[in-house]
C-alpha cells in the first residue's frame, strides 16, 4: 500500500472512526455489525469501512495512519488518543 493509498483509505473509514474502533479493527472480525449498531452507518458503508482499516493493518500501515491523523485537523480527543495509540505501539 503506497501513500496515496492509504490516504485515500484513510478517507474512506474517517479519522475519528479508525482510532476509536482501533482494536476493534485489528482484533475483531465482525466490525461492521458494532459499526452499524453504534454508529449508525449502513451496512454496506461498514463492511467498507472495515474492508480499508484491515487492509491498512494488513498492509502494517497503521502506524503511518496514525501518525497522518495527529498530524490532521481532526479534533483533539481523536489526535490525543491517536498518540496515545501510536505510543503504545511504538513501546
Amino acid at each position: 500500500m503506497n501513500d496515496q493509498q492509504l490516504q485515500r483509505s484513510l478517507n474512506s473509514i474517517g479519522k475519528r472512526c479508525f482510532v476509536k474502533y482501533f482494536e476493534e479493527f485489528r482484533s475483531s472480525n465482525d466490525v461492521a455489525a458494532l459499526l452499524e449498531r453504534e454508529e449508525g452507518y449502513t451496512f454496506k458503508a461498514c463492511r467498507s469501512r472495515t474492508s480499508h482499516a484491515k487492509s491498512i493493518i494488513k498492509a502494517r500501515r497503521e502506524q503511518d495512519a496514525l501518525d497522518i491523523i495527529i498530524r490532521s485537523k481532526a479534533d483533539a480527543l481523536t489526535k490525543n488518543k491517536a498518540a496515545a495509540i501510536l505510543a503504545r505501539l511504538r513501546a
